[in-house]
């Protein structure tokens, strides 16, 4: 009996997977025709706002691409590494705006987690300088390390074969000859800041304190909802607002939301493009991290409209929906 039930149930999801495949050309349709009208709707909010972060991005990475090609020969590793990071930032600020012109605001959060990480690390190899950045290069030895570790434990779960001994080796020898130069402490998750921070095994929070952002560890947390699975997750999103007849989950896109993300990466944008031309006295360098502020305070400006329109309409919503809910119980 056991053979023949799962040999129905085969059958009848192949009956039924053929009937929604020949369907989806016209659900698909259906779909993206829905999309664009919600896309037309955010734009038409939002989309001023989400221009000006656009703007801000297109010019930070011209900022970027003109520094890598003239940049010096002192602290090499220094200037790789700020340039490095600061095209890392970048990539996930167009994320962020990409997720935002979708309706997602909260992934777009969750993509800030990172970005304000990036900015962190940045900004602290920045203010200290060559040799910190050359710790920090090193430590992939210890990331290497730790994932090989992972790997060759569950390699046969994976259905993958272990690495060569050679690359085994390899990855080891790289990762004892670093912590006999750098001590111990290297070898903890950020043990490339230890020796600086005076920490044997440094936390983000700590990196935050040392560069002055430990009050955004409040939107980091926020942030965290959005990536792992605890239950705050599914009680808080941002994408939902209070009041009557709105949704208790969220499982699509949402025109609510774009305040903290937007503002929040503006912010570590300007910051971390800024240290690319940490130190100089340069005319046109200082004109561009202006024109990168003067945006923000733009933006931020745009953001909070478009916010009280949101507002404003939602109440007058909720109080119509409260209305049609008094008359169904009379």
């Amino acid at each position: 009996m056991p053979k023949v039930y799962s040999e129905a149930l085969t059958s009848a999801a192949r009956i039924i997977l053929e009937t929604l495949e020949a369907d989806w050309p016209i659900q698909r349709a259906h779909d993206q025709a829905r999309m664009a009208q919600f896309s037309a709707n955010l734009y038409a909010r939002w989309g001023d706002a989400f221009e000006t972060l656009r703007m801000m991005y297109t010019i930070s990475i011209e900022i970027g691409e003109s520094i890598a090609k003239s940049r010096g020969r002192s602290r090499p590793v220094l200037s790789d590494t700020i340039i490095r990071l600061h095209a890392r930032a970048c990539q996930v600020v167009l994320e962020i705006i990409i997720l935002m012109e979708n309706g997602l605001a909260d992934g777009a959060m969750a993509r800030w987690r990172t970005l304000h990480e990036i900015t962190v690390v940045a900004t602290l190899i920045a203010d200290e300088g060559e040799e910190l950045a050359v710790r920090y290069r090193c430590h992939e030895a210890v990331e290497a390390k730790r994932a090989m570790d992972r790997y060759v434990l569950h390699h046969e779960q994976l259905g993958y074969s272990l690495p060569t001994p050679a690359e085994i080796n390899r990855i080891d020898t790289a990762y004892h000859d670093n912590l006999a130069r750098f001590g111990d402490n290297f070898g903890s998750e950020y043990g490339w800041a230890a020796h600086h921070l005076k920490i044997k095994k440094p936390r983000l929070v700590d990196l935050e304190a040392a560069v002055g952002k430990a009050m955004m560890q409040s939107y980091y947390r926020m942030a965290s909802y959005n990536i792992h699975a605890g239950s705050r997750g599914i009680g808080f999103r941002l994408g939902i607002l209070d009041g009557e007849g709105t949704p208790t989950a969220l499982a699509g896109p949402s025109n609510a939301g774009f305040v903290d993300p937007a503002q929040n990466t503006a912010y570590d944008l300007v910051q971390v493009t800024a240290l690319l031309a940490n130190g100089t006295k340069r005319a046109d360098r200082m004109i561009e991290w202006k024109i990168l502020t003067l945006l923000r305070e733009r933006l931020l400006l745009k953001l909070d409209n478009a916010q009280k329109e949101l507002m404003s309409s939602h109440q007058a919503q909720d109080k119509l929906a409260r209305r049609a809910r008094g008359r169904a119980v009379d």
